[in-house]
């Protein structure tokens, strides 16, 4: 058993556990032997990106390899690098379309520059209380990386989740990037996308609200334990599945970023209800993740913070997934930051 997290648990969450129906304090048990494996899903693989550098990487690999097409939609994109990769594919013959959210101001020079290059660069259509906050890569219709992570200058220092998809799910993420290339005044052929493979499921906030029927599913269908990482939680009905959650025996944590200050008011009322709330303890970076693993099988991993804004008003994309090796892997680095962390927020 993994006992080495028991004493400080003890010592930092005496009062919430006291409020809690049969909780644990213990932290899940990892399973060492999953890391850094890739799952697969019929025809599909998928890699967990669980830190910034690799996913920097990873992105810079496929748009250094890219022959035909790269086709990106990122919130917030002002990386150097990246931009000068791309502006090398577009010298190469490679068509690069970009679809940003005109209100980020980074992103102004970025496109501005893609533009002259010979980018296809489109503004999303934000609306009232609306952000476009989707991060997507897809590369000669062939791979693609999406999840949480922004392409800013010092995104890649925060503790996020990317996933690298290779197989027929990049066709429906190329529906979905078709669609918003339309909605944002370009052109694009649309066509059903086909169907995701069993155990890996799309989700998306914009123009259907998809993510928080996902997540509360996957709450209320917990039986051991649940473990979160969340950027900022407001969203009261999830709260109050997770307070549930708590009271019917589930052991709960949830990991904020401290610099959230409408997260206290979350941490207060789940402690009420015996879940282990913490803050990271930031030296600099931010916890920008937005991802929950549920009984070592189940991740929920994306874009979109569990907020009103995030799960109706938002363009967001998220992945729902059955993979106790990708659920382990993310437990993993999650349990590694809580035992970094502290329980107040400042």
């Amino acid at each position: 058993m993994n006992w080495r997290w028991l004493p400080a648990l003890l010592g930092v969450s005496l009062l919430a556990c006291a409020n809690a129906a049969g909780g644990s304090t213990r932290l899940p048990v990892i399973d060492s032997r999953a890391a850094g494996t890739p799952a697969i899903f019929g025809g599909d693989r998928v890699e967990l990106l669980t830190d910034g550098a690799t996913a920097a990487r990873r992105i810079r690999e496929s748009v250094d390899g890219a022959h035909t097409s790269i086709e990106a939609e990122i919130y917030e994109f002002d990386r150097a690098d990246l931009a000068d990769a791309l502006a090398a594919a577009l010298s190469r013959g490679v068509k690069v379309t970009l679809v940003e959210d005109p209100t980020v101001d980074v992103d102004a020079a970025t496109a501005a520059r893609l533009r002259r290059d010979g980018a296809e660069v489109l503004d999303f259509p934000v609306q009232q209380r609306q952000i476009d906050h989707v991060k997507l890569l897809i590369v000669d219709l062939a791979t693609a990386v999406f999840g949480g992570m922004n392409w800013g200058a010092g995104s890649w220092r925060n503790h996020d989740f990317d996933l690298e998809v290779w197989g027929p799910i990049v066709a429906h993420l190329a529906e979905i990037f078709a669609a918003d290339v339309v909605r944002s005044g370009g052109r694009a052929g649309l066509s059903a996308a086909p169907p995701d493979p069993g155990g890996f499921r799309l989700v998306a906030t914009y123009p259907e609200a998809q993510v928080r029927p996902a997540v509360l599913e996957a709450i209320a269908g917990a039986q051991t334990q649940v473990f979160i990482e969340m950027y900022v939680m407001t969203d009261s009905e999830v709260i109050t599945a997770l307070c549930a959650a708590a009271r019917r025996g589930v052991a709960v944590f949830v990991l904020f970023d401290p610099n959230q200050d409408l997260n206290q008011l979350a941490a207060a009322r789940l402690r009420e209800a015996g879940v282990q709330a913490r803050f990271y303890r930031t030296h600099g970076e931010k916890l920008h993740a937005k991802a929950m693993e549920v009984d070592w099988r189940h991740l929920i991993v994306g874009s979109a913070n569990w907020t009103s804004s995030g799960f109706l008003h938002n363009h967001e994309l998220d992945a729902v997934i059955e993979s106790p090796s990708l659920a382990s892997q993310a437990l993993a680095r999650m349990e590694s930051d809580w035992d970094a962390s502290a329980v107040t927020g400042h």
